[in-house]
């Protein structure tokens, strides 16, 4: 695969996934309800069928894996040979474990495609995940060859320049949700006050997620678009989707029903009233 030549123009739309996914990291309140935001938008942009995600040292004999599922609201462990291929990293764990280089990589990249395609692992991942093709996406930093980060499968044609280039850019945001994580983590650990009760998504994307919280706000939509630096139409877009999703006709009842539903946190009466479409 030549990934030379020009740097990949990404779409608005890429830039606005990006911003939406950091909103609704920066409103979560539980470590657990970061990484599946970051699980389903990496999958959804990526066109990714699992993800796996490392957090913790693994060894080949021990440690959780996280795989995430297309559209799933919880993680699953792969059991078996298949965790303990999983756990060995390869061919991501060699490259990673022993250079600074932090760029996302394919696994065709770093072993060549022939040795990739006839490796334990590829076979071991299509028969457990119908997959062929893995991209890793490390976070910064790890010493002494410890690496964290996100590893993306697909069927299909292998990733593509563009691909590389969004996952790329992607990467601080990853960093500072991962750090967002640790910060939940340690709150809820030292006993700090429970944060804000909050439901699963109700299938809400990031973004919509987003939309939903400057909704609360009572922010008409011409102030949606420049917090959130998309177009009017594209808040437009979101707020039809929240409406069909939460089954619901209007802003005011669409705030209601995300507090019931446990989306938004409840607040006293002073919920948003008409204000301009």
């Amino acid at each position: 695969m030549d990934c030379g030549g020009a740097v990949p123009y990404l779409r608005q739309e890429d830039y606005e996934r990006m911003l939406g996914l950091a909103v609704a990291v920066l409103e979560s309140r539980r470590p657990e309800t970061v990484w599946r935001l970051i699980a389903q938008e990496l999958l959804r942009t990526l066109d990714g069928s699992v993800l796996l995600m490392k957090d913790e040292e693994w060894t080949p004999s021990s440690g959780a894996v996280s795989a995430w599922l297309r559209d799933a609201s919880a993680p699953v462990e792969p059991a078996g040979a298949t965790a303990g291929l999983v756990r060995s990293g390869y061919p991501f764990a060699t490259h990673y474990g022993r250079h600074t280089d932090r760029e996302p990589r394919t696994a065709a990249q770093l072993a060549g495609d022939r040795a990739w395609r006839h490796s334990g692992t590829a076979s071991a991942l299509r028969e457990s995940f119908g997959t062929r093709h893995m991209l890793g996406l490390p976070l910064p930093g790890g010493h002494d060859g410890a690496v964290r980060g996100f590893i993306v499968h697909r069927d299909g044609a292998d990733f593509d320049a563009r691909d590389l280039d969004y996952a790329a850019r992607v990467q601080p945001l990853l960093a500072a949700a991962a750090a967002q994580c640790r910060l939940l983590g340690g709150l809820r650990s030292t006993g700090g006050p429970e944060p804000e009760p909050e439901a699963v998504t109700g299938g809400l994307t990031p973004r919509e997620t987003a939309v939903l919280h400057t909704l609360a706000e009572g922010l008409p939509a011409t102030a949606m678009a420049r917090r959130l630096g998309v177009s009017v139409r594209t808040v437009h877009k979101h707020l039809q989707n929240l409406y069909r999703k939460l089954g619901t006709a209007d802003r005011l009842g669409t705030v209601l029903r995300a507090q019931e539903a446990g989306l938004l946190p409840s607040v006293p009466p002073s919920a948003p009233a008409g204000r301009p479409r």
